[in-house]
């Protein structure tokens, strides 16, 4: 079989340059299969593109980061994808001869790496406005500077763990010194090495403590608003500032899925406000201190609304009938025929089980006391209506034969789960199995 023609190599060229690495995985697997001399010189391009981009992921490795979304949500620094491959083609134009020496593990390889994005950073101040078009003259600017932190990066990402916790004197030596050398570079070379550091962090948040270490081993000691790093604290405050408005706007017709997002939210934010609280310790009469005031006021006034509806949902699935005792003598009993609608369901189940999620993020915000109160009396009001109900099914069966009141009991028993009330909702659902309860009848949880 004829080998590949210029065109049709040139063109498969570009195909593989531009296939993404998942695809390019496909495409060798696929490859692999085939026969004859065409397959296999597709197949020693495939091979020569994913060597060479290991050796690009090896080179630029403390900027791969950049070149992605953040999974927080949080505002950070970040690269176009398409930047990648031209950054990699500028950092090996000049010495292709090098290239191999990075398929080795050493030192030699890393001194080769530095090299690299040496000549990128050199790349990025000359030709920047060709490399990167879309991007502005100081986003530019910061770029070739990180290219210039990309060796003290190199070394030190590795820390990042260690420098979250209380740090011995090894740890906050190694520290000092990077951000040192990022200081040397230039003015900005400190925020922007912890620009490259926040990339690498799978949780925003940590970026308080990197920072708060950061700015107290400068010289001479600085607070965080007065350093480098107040601007990674402003992200964290905007964070806050946007899950909080995600929080208080939140909708009912959202369903479960929505719900679950809720819990997300609220648990960051808890986070967030401990953090805040150990780490940074903002003077009261801050603006980041006042800002922080303002959203706890707006968390607890809605939770303090979501809890009181969860109270009324609940309420207004226990009906009750008035029940003759002596005379005219009369008391409130479970109305056990009373209709039920499955949207008044649906309702109740998904505040109370809101109300549950926020159980530790309330104690932070500052409203345990009340959603605990809220929780343990509709606890109390399930537990009773649904023990009396059980007795007055056990008594007499009511003219439906019972279905409407095992099917209503059955949610209450999904109620009980939800609140946390796992020993009660055994109790209910025990009893109501006794009664002869028909499996399967239990709404959808969320």
């Amino acid at each position: 079989m004829a080998e590949l023609k210029s065109a049709h190599r040139a063109a498969l060229t570009e195909v593989i340059a531009r296939s993404p690495d998942r695809i390019l995985s496909l495409l060798e697997s696929a490859v692999g299969e085939m026969s004859g001399e065409r397959a296999e010189a597709v197949r020693v391009m495939i091979a020569e593109e994913i060597q060479d981009r290991g050796r690009r992921d090896k080179v630029l490795r403390p900027l791969l980061a950049l070149f992605r979304e953040r999974q927080d949500g949080m505002e950070g620094f970040t690269l176009p994808p398409t930047l990648l491959p031209l950054l990699w083609t500028a950092a090996k134009r000049n010495e292709p001869e090098l290239l191999p020496q990075l398929d080795r593990d050493d030192d030699l390889a890393r001194m080769i790496a530095d090299r690299l994005t040496n000549t990128a950073a050199a790349a990025v101040r000359d030709h920047g406005a060709k490399l990167w078009p879309g991007g502005t003259a100081e986003q530019r600017a910061r770029l070739a500077r990180m290219l210039d932190l990309a060796p003290t990066a190199r070394t030190t990402l590795r820390r990042l763990a260690d420098w979250q916790g209380r740090m011995g004197a090894e740890e906050a030596a190694e520290m000092k010194l990077a951000f040192r050398q990022a200081a040397a570079i230039g003015e900005d070379g400190p925020d922007c090495l912890m620009e490259i550091y926040f990339a690498h962090l799978r949780e925003g948040l940590q970026i308080l403590r990197l920072a708060s270490h950061a700015a107290a081993l400068e010289t001479p000691s600085r607070f965080l608003s007065q350093g480098h790093y107040g601007l990674f604290v402003e992200r964290v405050l905007a964070a806050l500032v946007t899950k909080t408005e995600a929080v208080v706007g939140f909708d009912l017709a959202e369903g479960p899925s929505g719900v679950l997002k809720y819990r997300d939210n609220l648990q960051w934010i808890a986070a967030a406000l401990q953090e805040f609280e150990m780490v940074v310790s903002p003077r009261p009469d801050s603006v980041w201190a006042r800002t922080i005031r303002h959203q706890k006021l707006r968390l607890t006034t809605t939770l303090s609304d979501h809890f009181r509806r969860a109270d009324d949902a609940v309420d207004a699935l226990l009906p009750q009938e008035k029940s003759t005792l002596v005379g005219r003598m009369t008391r409130a009993v479970p109305h056990l025929t009373a209709p039920m609608d499955d949207k008044d369901v649906e309702q109740a189940r998904l505040l109370v089980g809101m109300m549950f999620t926020a159980r530790g993020p309330a104690a932070v915000i500052g409203c345990e006391t009340e959603r605990r109160q809220t929780s343990e009396g509709l606890v109390g009001r399930i537990s009773n209506w649904s023990g009396e109900a059980l007795d007055r099914l056990n008594r007499s069966a009511p003219d439906d034969g019972g279905q409407m009141a095992r099917r209503r009991l059955q949610v209450m028993v999904d109620l009980l789960q939800l609140a946390g009330a796992k020993e009660a909702a055994r109790t209910v659902r025990r009893r109501l199995s006794v009664l002869g309860a028909s499996q399967g009848v239990s709404l959808r949880q969320a």
